[in-house]
C-alpha cells in the first residue's frame, strides 16, 4: 500500500510541469507567427506599396514636365508672334516712309519738269517801252477756274474773275497775293486782260497780259518787268 501511494504522488507532481511546457510552446509559436507576419509585411507588402507609390509619382512628374514644356512652347510661340508682328509693323512703316519719299520725289520731279517745260516755252522779246527792262512771251499753265459756260470778264472787286486773275498773276510773278498792289487791271480784247502790279515796296513791278481759256482759267501770255510803276497809275 505504501508503494502505490508513492507512485501516485509522483504522477501528480509531474502534471503541472507538463501543463507549463505546453503553454511555453504555444507562446513561442505565437511569437514565431508574429515575427513571420512582421517580416512578410516589411519585405513583401511594404515593398509593393513603395513600388506602387513610385509608379504613381512618376506620371505626375512627367505630367509636370509636359506642362512646363507646353507652357514654354506657348511662351516661345507668343514671343515669336509678337516679334513677327513688330517686324511686320516696322516693315510697313519703312515701306510707307519709302513710298512717301518716292511720292515726294515724284512730285518734285513733276514740278521741275513742268517748270522746265514752261521755261522752254518762254522767249525773251524786245520792247519799245522805256520802262520795260525785260519782256517774255510764252504759254504758262492756266490757273484753273470755277467758272463754266460762256465767259464774260467781270472786273468788279471781289468777283470770281478778279480772284482768279490775282491767282494767275501771283503764280507767274512770285508776289504775295495778300500784299500785292494792283495798279491797273483792264480789258485788252475779248477775254483778255492787261494788269500792272507790284509789291509793297514797289521794288518789283510787272505788267502782265492774260487770256481766259474756257474750262481752264486765266493764262499768262506775256510778262514785262518794269523799272517803276507808270506815273499815270499813281
Amino acid at each position: 500500500m505504501k508503494r502505490n501511494h508513492s507512485n501516485q504522488s509522483r504522477t501528480e507532481r509531474n502534471k503541472p510541469e507538463n501543463k507549463f511546457d505546453k503553454i511555453y510552446y504555444i507562446v513561442i509559436a505565437v511569437l514565431v507567427l508574429i515575427l513571420l507576419a512582421l517580416l512578410t509585411y516589411v519585405f513583401v507588402i511594404r515593398d509593393n506599396n513603395t513600388n506602387q507609390l513610385s509608379e504613381n509619382i512618376a506620371p505626375s512628374s512627367e505630367l509636370n514636365t509636359e506642362i512646363d514644356q507646353n507652357e514654354t512652347g506657348e511662351t516661345d510661340q507668343n514671343e515669336n508672334e509678337e516679334n513677327q508682328a513688330e517686324s511686320d509693323e516696322l516693315s510697313q512703316d519703312e515701306n510707307s516712309e519709302e513710298d512717301s519719299q518716292d511720292q515726294v520725289e515724284n512730285d518734285e520731279t513733276t514740278d521741275e519738269n513742268d517748270s522746265e517745260s514752261e521755261l522752254n516755252n518762254v522767249e525773251e522779246v524786245d520792247s519799245e517801252d522805256p520802262l520795260v527792262e525785260k519782256a517774255y512771251t510764252g504759254q504758262w499753265s492756266p490757273i484753273g477756274t470755277e467758272q463754266s459756260g460762256d465767259h464774260i470778264t467781270n472786273f468788279n472787286d471781289g468777283s470770281q474773275d478778279r480772284i482768279e486773275i490775282n491767282q494767275a498773276i501771283t503764280s507767274v510773278t512770285g508776289l504775295e497775293s495778300d500784299t500785292i498792289i494792283e495798279w491797273w487791271i483792264a480789258g485788252d480784247g475779248p477775254n483778255r486782260v492787261e494788269a500792272t502790279v507790284s509789291n509793297q515796296g514797289e521794288s518789283e513791278v510787272y505788267r502782265i497780259y492774260l487770256q481766259f481759256i474756257e474750262e481752264e482759267g486765266w493764262q499768262a501770255t506775256r510778262i514785262e518787268e518794269l523799272s517803276e510803276v507808270p506815273s499815270e497809275y499813281k
